[in-house]
């Protein structure tokens, strides 16, 4: 049997790291060594050696931000590999652009168990730092009706997007409008009856001042239909009795952004008498 050469184990190593969907990078002695294709397709390049050719060092990646790590929060004769894992685990934050200037944010993991050498992960959490900068300043709740407000709902659509994906489930969207002469704390009651019906992921929107939006993962439109009659139905109840409303249905379909649903779904709601019920 051959011995393997070291050509074969960097190729194997190569081949290990390009299955990852993190960006990976291997440093000796803080000097770029190897990287992923995620590494590539993320900067644009076709090979590190590219790399190399049109960019700095790899932390001056790294946009300066007061609540990120950076550069500049790099002491003088320090390494900035040596300054990172010296941060809590979960502070250690970096934000870069894309190839179309946009900021990502991603959570830094460091392995430096071998002499000499570091290996950097990058986990893209862009859409979970929004959720938790969001919640953390209270802005994600609409204060009036209780429903989460329309900016935090399509701040975290890709996440959204993210668990029908992995959950192999479609995202079902029904829109749900007021009359807009109904007092004032009709929204609020109205918001109430819905939670009480709904499950804990489902995501209930205050969309405007008289339409909530109610997001949720479901196998298919019949059942998307069924939960929304079972919605419809509250206003046969005694605590909810007299809210009267109109309700549009449909799914997210296949390559679809979510605001392009909403959009279409507020469309059909648009040509429906009150308590109608419409699955397109």
């Amino acid at each position: 049997m051959r011995t393997a050469s070291i050509e074969d184990v960097y190729g194997l190593l190569q081949n290990i790291i390009d299955a990852q969907e993190n960006i990976i990078c291997i440093f000796k002695d803080a000097e770029l060594i190897l990287s992923n294709k995620a590494f590539n397709t993320f900067f644009t390049v076709h090979s590190l050696e590219q790399y190399n050719q049109e960019f700095g060092p790899f932390v001056n990646n790294f946009v300066p931000h007061s609540s990120y790590f950076h550069s500049e929060k790099v002491k003088e004769g320090e390494e900035w590999l040596d300054a990172i894992v010296q941060i809590e685990e979960k502070d250690r934050i970096v934000s870069m652009l894309n190839a179309n200037y946009e900021p990502r944010a991603f959570s830094l993991g460091v392995d430096s168990s071998i002499p000499h050498y570091s290996v950097l992960s990058l986990s893209d959490i862009s859409q979970n730092l929004i959720k938790r900068i969001m919640i953390e300043n209270n802005v994600s709740i609409d204060e009036k009706s209780g429903a989460y407000n329309k900016e935090y709902f399509m701040h975290t659509s890709d996440s959204f997007h993210d668990a029908a994906v992995f959950n192999e489930k479609s995202i079902g969207i029904t829109m749900i409008e007021i009359d807009e002469d109904e007092e004032n704390g009709f929204l609020a009651k109205l918001v109430s009856c819905i939670k009480s019906k709904i499950r804990q992921d489902d995501m209930l929107v205050k969309y405007s001042e008289n339409i909530l939006l109610l997001a949720y993962l479901v196998d298919n439109k019949e059942n998307a239909l069924q939960l929304s009659k079972k919605l419809g139905s509250i206003s046969n109840e005694e605590s909810c009795r007299g809210l009267n409303f109109k309700m549009s249905v449909t799914l997210v379909q296949e390559n679809e952004k979510i605001g392009r649903t909403v959009t279409r779904t507020k469309a059909s709601l648009a040509e429906l008498a009150e308590k109608e019920i419409r699955l397109f």
